[in-house]
């Protein structure tokens, strides 16, 4: 994706910042540093939804995406998913309920849950799901949430939601030091994703056989559908996620966040 390579090719360039005053700092040597980091985790999050240029951080509300591709290649579905031009909402909501910093073993570990997000954008859609043939395209909205909005379900859109979208991630990272500081490079991220439900509604002004047909297959196999590219989705978060914590700590140095 262009959009990830443009974000750590910025990384590279990074030179050291102070942490924004907004941000809450938490010393290592504190009794309280685990609670510390997840409180600050909490408090960090929401405010994502700007750009921080002095952290090369883009604004997550909306992240935009030049294009993502979704599909699986191999079993009784064979559904690829296309998205031009998407911006993508609802990061910065993540509720977390555990975030923990552990310089011993140099990982992150993140749980929490997205009350929802949304992509916006062009789709393209080919394939075929059990028997049915598939092939459309136009205007998508896909959401994934907790509660199903009907008013999107309309004239050209695609959409669909999970039920208690409920994400863990690990982090991992090397310390590097430089100009006797240290920063964090982030080499790995290990996202699970863990939907409650899934319902697609796909819809083309061009291809009134596509929401006739199609939606309905989808729907009562939904299990099978999403577990058929359910990795696709967890790597796109992944990458997400990786571009956004090295941004972060290729600017900010671990002494200036911990201690």
């Amino acid at each position: 994706m262009k959009t990830f390579t443009a974000l750590l090719t910025l990384t590279a360039l990074a030179s050291s910042v102070k942490l924004p005053q907004n941000f809450q700092k938490c010393a290592r040597n504190r009794p309280d540093f685990k609670n510390c980091v997840f409180k600050a985790a909490q408090n960090g999050i929401p405010q994502l939804n700007k750009p921080y240029d002095e952290l090369t951080l883009p604004n997550l509300e909306p992240l935009h995406l030049e294009e993502i591709t979704i599909g699986g290649l191999d079993g009784p579905v064979t559904l690829q998913q296309k998205f031009k031009n998407c911006d993508l909402y609802g990061l910065s909501t993540l509720q977390v309920d555990q975030f923990e910093f552990d310089f011993d073993k140099n990982e992150i570990k993140i749980s929490g849950m997205v009350p929802e997000i949304r992509i916006l954008g062009q789709y393209e859609v080919k394939g075929r799901v059990l028997l049915l043939p598939v092939d459309g395209r136009g205007d998508a909205t896909i959401i994934l949430s907790e509660f199903l909005l009907p008013e999107l379900c309309i004239l050209g859109m695609s959409d669909g939601f999970l039920e208690e979208l409920k994400i863990e991630d690990v982090l991992s990272f090397e310390q590097k030091e430089k100009k006797n500081e240290t920063y964090l490079s982030f080499r790995s991220s290990r996202v699970g994703l863990e939907p409650g439900l899934v319902i697609f509604d796909f819809r083309s002004a061009v291809s009134k056989n596509l929401s006739d047909r199609f939606n309905p297959v989808l729907n009562e196999n939904w299990k099978l559908v999403f577990e058929d590219v359910q990795r696709d989705y967890e790597e796109l978060i992944d990458k997400i996620v990786l571009s956004l914590a090295n941004s972060f700590f290729s600017k900010v140095s671990v002494e200036e966040a911990f201690d």
